[in-house]
């Protein structure tokens, strides 16, 4: 089982961890741009066992009143070098703190999807 947001905030990490060393989730998906995301780096790098992603960040919709507005935008959907930087930025900062390659690449809120 994979768990999205490692990295989000202290109380993910926490719920995530705890989940794996339940045997519950096997893998995680991190999310570099966060505070948190260097503590959860140091756990996955602690137990080379457990699996961990990039979880892509560009942005954040929350649904109200039959819309998506933006919480935040990393970059403009539309702009597709603008996007492709982003990425590379973010594989290597998933590269620098967790010291490997991402098992698996995932994006938030699906917005690969997009």
């Amino acid at each position: 089982m994979n768990a999205d947001d490692f990295g989000q905030s202290a109380g993910v990490n926490r719920g995530i961890i705890a989940a794996h060393e339940r045997g519950i989730v096997t893998r995680a998906s991190l999310m570099v741009r966060w505070p948190t995301a260097t503590a959860a780096a140091a756990y996955a790098r602690g137990n080379p066992r457990f699996g961990v992603g990039l979880h892509l960040d560009l942005g954040e919709w929350t649904y109200r009143d039959g819309a998506w507005p933006a919480l935040y935008e990393v970059v403009s959907l539309q702009d597709a070098h603008a996007i492709a930087e982003e990425v590379s930025r973010q594989l290597a900062a998933f590269r620098e703190i967790v010291g490997r390659d991402p098992t698996h690449l995932d994006s938030h809120q699906h917005v690969h999807l997009q």
